[in-house]
């Protein structure tokens, strides 16, 4: 039986096949992989199991972390997913394991995009554009040959939405050019989620008052990403034997993710523990900017 493990497995041959550092963990995320730039991956059997809240989380911190965010999965609930077209769920696209393949060892890649239902493709709507003209096409003129309305011609050529696949099909073959553009990875738009206690609120309002932009985060192994001229996981602790738990984890992912990693206690603890730098509550509340938060991690990281 195909089970989670082997799917996990096999992303992870695929990426060291591609020579990436790599960190298995749990949460909105199963992957953190690193080359060049950073990947976050969640893998899923089925697509129509993601968790809305999961896709949320891994969405803040990829934008946090200007990471690239990935599903990968096998099937949905009705069949198995294409090999050329990414889908999108929660504004993150999907892929198969075989077109996540391509996309690491191919310099370029063509895909069909697929989100509630729509099968479009991307294209060069500046090449678009000046073809028709240099052809003598009115918007009219080129949307009666594709057989789709002026309007929807224009809001194609301004780039305002993707045409669907046999759009693209037809349009090549009348201009006589190619109009595709490869596939490219995107980073996240900026996403802030609401804190879900007192204690992660109130770590968050004084990280803004130091001037780090930062988001709460409620299914990964750290609380809260953070960004400034660096990039900030940071894990709370309201009891000193919580504090212990989280080290490990959160230190080797700050190393894949290039991060600084701090624990924030709620009662005085010791200044490091596990290589992690630890800061009491009240200790946050005196410092005045990020960098001096950022000395403290430096100086009780060494």
């Amino acid at each position: 039986m195909f089970d989670k493990t082997i799917l996990i497995n096999k992303v992870i041959n695929i990426l060291r096949e591609n020579e990436f550092e790599i960190f298995v963990t749990h949460g909105s995320f199963d992957i953190a992989a690193r080359r060049e730039y950073l990947l976050l991956i969640k893998i899923l059997l089925n697509i129509d199991s993601l968790d809305a809240k999961h896709a949320l989380d891994l969405r803040v911190i990829s934008y946090f972390l200007s990471a690239y965010p990935f599903i990968i999965s096998q099937r949905n609930n009705r069949e198995h997913l294409s090999d050329n077209t990414v889908y999108s769920r929660f504004e993150l696209p999907v892929m198969t394991p075989h077109l996540f393949k391509i996309l690491l060892e191919e310099e370029e890649m063509t895909v069909t995009h697929s989100s509630k239902g729509r099968h479009t493709q991307e294209i060069n709507t500046f090449i678009l554009k000046e073809k028709r003209k240099e052809l003598g096409f009115t918007l009219e003129e080129l949307a009666q040959y594709v057989g789709i309305s002026k309007k929807a011609m224009y809001e194609i050529e301004n780039k305002r939405v993707n045409p669907q696949k046999e759009t693209v099909r037809k349009l090549e073959r009348i201009l006589a050019t190619r109009l595709t553009l490869p596939y490219e990875m995107r980073h996240s738009e900026p996403v802030y989620l609401k804190p879900r206690d007192n204690f992660q609120k109130k770590v968050s309002m004084e990280f803004s008052r130091i001037g780090i932009d930062n988001s709460s985060v409620h299914s990964s192994p750290f609380e809260i990403v953070g960004k400034e001229n660096f990039s900030l996981i940071t894990g709370l602790s309201t009891i000193p034997s919580e504090v212990k738990n989280k080290l490990g984890e959160i230190k080797q992912l700050s190393r894949i993710l290039s991060s600084k990693a701090v624990v924030i206690s709620k009662r005085s603890y010791k200044e490091s523990f596990e290589g992690v730098p630890i800061i009491s509550e009240p200790e946050l509340l005196e410092l005045n900017s990020s960098k001096e938060l950022s000395k403290i991690i430096d100086e009780r990281n060494a």
